[in-house]
C-alpha cells in the first residue's frame, strides 16, 4: 500500500485521521517513517505458529486480576496453584469476537487455551525476596501491554472514573525526558543525556499518532497502551 500522507499513515495505525492529524505538531519536512514489510513466506517449519500469550511476574496477583479482569474485562481462564507459593493465572478476552461479542465460559476458554491469541499470563511467587521493578520506574526489556478499543476517549473517561492511574491522556504529547512514560519507551533518564536524539523523537511523535494514545498503568506499574480501533 502506498501511503500518500500523514493522515493515511495514522489511519493505518487505527487512529481517526481527524483527531491524529494535528497541524501544530505535524512536521511535513520529516520523511515518512514507515517501511511496509515485504517478507516472503515464513519458513515451512513454522507453519501454524502463533503468539499465544505474554507473561508478567507479579507479587500482587489479586490486584492484577482485579485490574485486567474487573476493570479491563478480561476473563480468568484458570488459576494453577502449582505449589502453595507459586501460582500461574491465565486471563484473556473471549475469542468469539471483540470482548462481549462472543462469550465463552472459563471451562471453554481453558479447553481452547492453546489455540487462542493475545492472552495474559500472571505468575506470582508469593514468598519471593525480589523487588520487581516496572519499566515505568526503570527502563527494562518490557515496554507495555497494548489494547485497542472502540472509543479511546470513552475508555479514558471510564478508567479515570475507576481511579486508574493515567500516565498520558488522549491528545497529550510527551514533552519530558524523565518519568514513567519516557522510562517505558526507553528514552528516559536511563537512556543517558542524548538530548538531541530525544528532542527529535518528541518532535516526530505525531508521525505515528502517539498523541492520540491513552497510557495507563496496571497495579504493578506496567504500562497499558490503548489505541483507537479502526472502525
Amino acid at each position: 500500500m502506498y501511503l500518500r500522507n500523514l493522515c493515511s499513515i495514522v489511519y493505518l495505525l487505527a487512529i481517526k485521521p481527524a483527531q491524529a492529524c494535528n497541524p501544530v505538531r505535524r512536521d511535513t519536512n520529516v520523511q515518512n517513517p514507515f517501511t511496509i514489510g515485504t517478507d516472503g513466506p515464513a519458513p515451512e517449519a513454522t507453519r501454524g505458529f502463533a503468539l499465544n500469550h505474554i507473561g508478567l511476574l507479579t507479587i500482587n496477583l489479586s490486584a492484577m486480576k482485579h485490574f485486567y479482569g474487573t476493570i479491563l474485562g478480561m476473563r480468568t481462564i484458570f488459576d494453577a496453584q502449582v505449589t502453595p507459593e507459586y501460582t500461574v493465572t491465565y486471563m484473556g478476552y473471549a475469542q468469539g469476537g471483540r470482548n462481549g461479542t462472543g462469550f465463552q465460559t472459563g471451562a471453554e476458554m481453558t479447553a481452547a487455551k492453546n489455540n487462542m491469541y493475545g492472552l495474559l499470563e500472571l505468575v506470582q511467587f508469593n514468598v519471593s525476596d525480589d523487588r520487581l521493578v516496572a519499566s515505568t520506574e526503570r527502563t527494562n526489556t518490557f515496554g507495555h501491554v497494548g489494547l485497542v478499543v472502540p472509543d479511546v476517549v470513552e475508555a479514558q473517561t471510564y478508567l479515570e472514573a475507576l481511579g486508574v492511574r493515567v500516565l498520558k491522556r488522549v491528545g497529550q504529547a510527551v514533552e519530558d525526558f524523565t518519568g514513567p512514560v519516557p522510562n517505558s519507551m526507553g528514552i528516559g533518564e536511563f537512556a543517558g543525556l542524548h538530548l538531541a536524539a530525544k528532542r527529535a523523537l518528541v518532535k516526530a511523535q505525531g508521525l505515528i499518532g502517539f498523541e492520540m494514545f491513552l497510557m495507563v498503568t496496571d497495579p504493578d506499574g506496567n504500562v497499558v497502551e490503548i489505541q483507537q480501533q479502526d472502525l
